[in-house]
């Protein structure tokens, strides 16, 4: 049943990135300096990330919700994995030269953990950072070697197409 649902979001996921229509509602109206305002159109700068990533391996899920307020991030992030307990939690950081720096502050087999979580932005995508790491009390944290691949790489989507996953 899980993989007919994993199957049916992915194929969503893809026709909805795949849509070239177009939301504008042709009430545009035209400012003092003659540029045309449309009120449909949420204006966020380019290099802005808020909203939902998606990176899913065979069975396993992961969701990240992300809410960006200049440079400082908050959101929610989720593990589901296939015949092995996942985790939940809030991530919480900072951008510092176009990575982002957060804190996973999570549950699992019932036990709370802190983690370090990097990601380079890429194109619409976020590269999770893999590298070394140690560990002191409940707290997990990066000490070198931080690597950014593909292989890594969680998706933007529609938020509306996995709220259901993000009820912590």
């Amino acid at each position: 049943m899980k993989h007919i649902l994993y199957i049916l979001l992915l194929s969503k996921l893809i026709a909805c990135n795949n849509s070239k229509t177009s939301e504008y509602s042709g009430n545009s109206k035209q400012s003092d300096t003659g540029k045309i305002i449309s009120p449909n159109v949420e204006e966020r700068p380019v290099s802005d990330v808020t909203g939902c990533y998606m990176k899913i391996v065979g069975r396993d899920t992961a969701i990240i919700m992300l809410e960006q307020n200049g440079k400082n991030y908050s959101g929610k992030m989720i593990y589901d994995n296939y015949e092995k307990d996942g985790s939940s939690g809030i991530i919480k950081g900072k951008e510092e030269e176009g990575i982002l720096k957060l804190w996973y502050d999570f549950n699992s087999e019932g036990m709370h953990s802190v983690t370090e979580v990097y990601f380079k932005k890429d194109n619409g995508k976020l590269l999770r950072g893999v590298g070394d790491m140690d560990t002191k009390t409940d707290t997990a944290y990066f000490i070198s070697g931080i690597n950014y691949s593909d292989k890594e790489a969680f998706t933007k989507v529609d938020c509306k197409l996995i709220e259901w996953k993000l009820k912590l």
